[in-house]
């Protein structure tokens, strides 16, 4: 993960343009309103805040969790350029979330869960998909964006290389499996890559 400190400093300027509508799509996926509570794991430099800011308003709760200090940085100084006082900055390994480590941030539990071009990242994926999915309140919604090829192609090695990112993993899967009203809608990429964009309702029976 010490490549994302090497490039925080051209993350946005590399990432934004090509990402921002999935972004955006992702967030939509989560039908947030004013006041809820959201988790951004693997928030990065803060690219998905304005987007669920501009759902949630100021009595939203947006928590933003990230284990690179140089993009958390950023966020930080994104947050503080901004204004947006309920916003809240972890810097933490997502294998390693719990849910004291959020108590003090909201009192109300997490009403939404995001991550953005984190699972094909993540070391151990799926532990961070479980402890995740667990903080959720029941009925809470999830959503996962990320890239998908299974093929093994010069950009999906490079990109292995660079970020020691896996873009085989099926990581809408363990999200399919685990909730209710599960959607789930694919973008393919001039590149060969696929932008899936996955969510679902936790049960309330969980």
């Amino acid at each position: 993960m010490k490549w994302y400190d090497i490039v925080a400093p051209i993350y946005d300027r590399i990432i934004t343009n090509t990402y921002l509508p999935y972004r955006q799509l992702a967030v939509q996926a989560l039908r947030l309103r004013p006041g809820l509570s959201v988790l951004d794991i693997g928030c990065g430099t803060g690219l998905n805040f304005e987007l669920i800011l501009h759902e949630i308003g100021p009595k939203g709760t947006l928590i933003g969790i990230d284990s690179s200090g140089k993009m958390l940085d950023r966020a930080y100084r994104r947050a503080a350029n901004k204004n947006w006082k309920n916003v809240h900055l972890l810097q933490k390994d997502a294998r390693h979330i719990a849910g004291n480590n959020l108590e003090a941030l909201t009192s109300s539990g997490i009403d939404s869960i995001v991550c953005t071009l984190g699972f094909s990242v993540f070391p151990n994926w799926q532990t961070v998909f479980d402890r995740s999915f667990d903080l959720l309140k029941s009925g809470g919604r999830y959503c996962i964006m990320d890239i998908f090829n299974d093929n093994v192609t010069l950009r999906t090695r490079i990109v292995h290389i660079l970020a020691d990112a896996d873009n085989s993993r099926r990581v809408w899967e363990p999200l399919e499996k685990r909730c209710e009203d599960y959607s789930e809608e694919r973008y393919p990429m001039a590149h060969g890559d696929t932008v899936v964009v996955a969510s679902g309702n936790k049960s309330k029976k969980a």
